[in-house]
């Protein structure tokens, strides 16, 4: 029940949104100078009725200010064949715009109620049922559209297919007199609006009120696709799946991290260890070094003390050789004493040699036999 309310509110609603939309684009298209000016350039309206295209516009002007109600009559001062003259002199025009004011001022304000009622209704038909309004106000709107455009949909093909039956179908659904009617050869106003004047114009309102309601449309169809049970498990699923990527991207980037830190880890204690090894090797260098030098100072010791000694032993080579020349004389008097002993001994056989004696003590060393007697 609340759904039928909700949507029925709804589809009434559009409706009166979708006529305001109408007579707001007329008010548009009939203000829109330049479309107008357009207008009598296309139709050559100026060379037939010998009025500049200027003073057509502002002509133009009065009739939609009179009939806005913005002023008070439609007289309007023009330059025809070079002669200042009133554009609407006929009478029956100035009864006819009295006419129209009437329709457009009670149009306008019945507009003006619509709209109040228009919102009551969508502010009713949202209330009913909130969680679902978006869904409901959807709903009531594409069926409110659906109405008026099969209503537009006839009344455009009908005025497309024969536009003077449509309109006068119009002014006789309207107007309850004959002032409409005019005759051309006295009327400058039907001659300055033609009925191509007004086919353009209504072609151009169902221009500018299509494009809203087609907008409008649009929406309503996207709000009920998501509101849609089936939109709304996509949506779960597809956010469920989003949430597990944008996790396993968390965990992918924080297990990088962490590799990217162990990495850095194991490199600074790779630098360590690789400092303290080359201290190391620098102590290890330093003290072979240092052995070395001592190795080569005590080598250079050696040498120097071998040299020394050499020197010494030069030094007292000398003496040495003195000694030995000294003694040697006394080596060669124990030969020359034997020779002398010799000629005692001839004729007898020569004696035995004699055991070497033992060396006697008082470590006195005989070289010279002479105490061996």
């Amino acid at each position: 029940m609340r759904k039928f309310l909700s949507v029925s509110m709804a589809m009434v609603a559009s409706i009166l949104l979708i006529l305001v939309l109408v007579f707001t684009s007329i008010g548009l298209v009939i203000n829109d100078e330049t479309f107008i000016n357009n207008e009598f350039t296309k139709l050559a309206i100026s060379q037939k009725m010998g009025v500049s295209n200027t003073d057509l516009v502002r002509s133009m002007n009065r009739l939609v200010d009179y009939m806005e109600g913005d002023a008070d009559d439609i007289n309007v001062e023009v330059t025809i064949d070079g002669q200042k003259v009133q554009m609407f002199d006929y009478p029956q025009e100035a009864e006819h715009m009295a006419d129209v004011r009437q329709i457009y001022t009670t149009i306008a304000g019945y507009r003006d109620i619509g709209v109040l009622v228009m919102l009551i209704l969508f502010l009713f038909a949202a209330v009913i049922h909130f969680r679902m309004a978006p869904q409901y106000l959807s709903q009531g709107y594409l069926s409110g559209a659906f109405v008026m455009l099969l209503l537009f949909g006839f009344l455009g093909t009908w005025a497309s297919l024969d536009f003077s039956n449509f309109w006068t179908f119009f002014h006789q659904t309207l107007f309850w007199n004959d002032l409409w009617l005019f005759d051309g050869t006295q009327s400058r106003m039907i001659n300055m609006l033609p009925e191509d004047v007004f086919a353009d114009i209504i072609a151009r309102i169902g221009i500018y009120a299509g494009a809203v309601i087609a907008a409008l449309i649009a929406l309503s169809i996207t709000a009920l696709v998501l509101s849609s049970e089936g939109y709304k498990r996509r949506r779960a699923v597809a956010l469920a799946r989003k949430k597990a990527q944008e996790e396993a991207a968390t965990l992918r980037k924080k297990a990088r991290a962490e590799v990217k830190a162990a990495a850095e880890k194991e490199k600074r204690l790779a630098e360590k260890r690789a400092r303290i090894a080359a201290v190391k090797a620098r102590k290890h260098a330093e003290a072979e070094a240092a052995e070395k030098e001592a190795e080569r100072e005590r080598r250079m010791a050696e040498k120097r003390e071998q040299k020394r000694a050499a020197e010494e032993a030069r030094a007292a080579a000398p003496a040495k050789e003195s000694r030995a020349a000294a003694a040697q004389p006394e080596r060669e008097t124990k030969p020359r004493r034997e020779e002398v002993q010799k000629p005692s001994g001839a004729g007898r056989p020569a004696p035995a040699p004699a055991a070497k004696p033992q060396k006697k003590q008082g470590n006195v060393h005989d070289d010279t036999g002479f105490l061996d007697d």
